[in-house]
């Protein structure tokens, strides 16, 4: 055999081979794809779980505020001299503590 040949012949073993390659890495980055694809789905239905159940907890928030406030106003108009009074003792007594001096 000569060089030439020699070398034609190692040439195509290597393309031979680094086909062979190619086709396995095609393989197993599609294999790859797979198992991330499905790692990251898990992760991704979970994260999509807790916004729905995040949205539901806000609304219910929401609402309970809503129907608090509500009720909080009508006991203000049904007798607003007591939260008056109330509201003027509390600000008197935080207005004390802040205005002492303390050594």
């Amino acid at each position: 055999m000569t060089t030439e040949t020699h070398i034609r012949t190692s040439n195509a073993k290597i393309s031979e081979a680094l086909e062979l390659l190619n086709e396995a890495a095609k393989e197993k980055r599609d294999e790859l794809k797979g198992i991330i694809g499905n790692r990251y789905a898990h992760i991704q239905e979970a994260m999509a779980a807790g916004v729905e159940q995040g949205k539901e907890a806000i609304a219910q928030g929401r609402d309970k505020v809503i129907e608090i406030a509500s009720d909080v106003d009508k006991r203000v108009h049904k007798d607003p001299w007591v939260y008056i009074a109330g509201t003027a003792a509390a600000s008197l007594l935080l207005g004390y503590l802040m205005g002492s001096k303390r050594k």
